[in-house]
C-alpha cells in the first residue's frame, strides 16, 4: 500500500494546511439556483460552527464560486455581490472571495473545474495552493483543487 505524500506542518498554524477554500452554493449555504435574493439565503447546518473551529485553529478561509448566471444573463453582478454580502454576514468573516462570472461555453481559465479560482484565491491569501484544502459539493470542486495542486 502506497503512503500519501507528506505535507510539512505550517509554522504559523501548526497544521498541515494554511487555508480552506469553500464553494458557496450547496456547501456553505443551501443551493438556490440563480438566487438574487439575499433574504432567501440559509446556511448549511453546522457551517457556522465548522467555520468558527477552522478560524480558531488559525486557518485562512476563502470562498470560490462559479456564478454562471451572470454570464448567462440570469443574474447581475450586483445580485451576486448582495448574496455574497449576506453570506459574509451569516458566516464570515472570509479572508478572500473569488467568483467566476462566465458561462460554461466562455472557456475561461477561472471556471471550476479549471484551477483559476483556486490559484487566485490562494494568491489573495498569500499561501501556496498546495497548502490549501478545497471543500465543495460537486466533482468540479475536486477537479479544480487537484488542477491547482490543492487537496480537494
Amino acid at each position: 500500500m502506497r503512503e500519501a505524500p507528506s505535507r510539512p506542518t505550517s509554522v504559523t498554524t501548526g497544521s498541515l494546511f494554511d487555508a480552506v477554500l469553500f464553494d458557496r452554493d450547496g456547501t456553505l449555504i443551501r443551493d438556490i439556483p440563480y438566487c438574487d435574493d439575499p433574504a432567501a439565503i440559509a446556511p448549511m447546518p453546522g457551517a457556522r460552527a465548522a467555520l468558527d473551529r477552522l478560524r480558531a485553529a488559525g486557518l485562512r478561509l476563502g470562498v470560490v464560486s462559479n456564478q454562471s448566471g451572470i454570464g448567462r444573463g440570469l443574474l447581475r453582478l450586483e445580485d451576486v455581490q448582495a448574496v455574497n454580502l449576506r453570506v459574509e454576514q451569516l458566516l464570515g468573516p472570509f479572508d478572500a472571495w473569488r467568483i467566476c462570472p462566465h458561462a460554461p461555453e466562455d472557456d475561461c481559465a477561472c471556471r471550476k473545474p479549471r484551477p483559476g479560482l483556486i490559484l487566485t484565491a490562494a494568491a489573495d491569501l498569500g499561501v501556496d495552493p498546495t497548502r490549501c484544502v478545497v471543500v465543495g459539493d460537486i466533482g468540479a470542486d475536486v477537479a479544480a483543487a487537484q488542477a491547482a495542486g490543492a487537496l480537494g
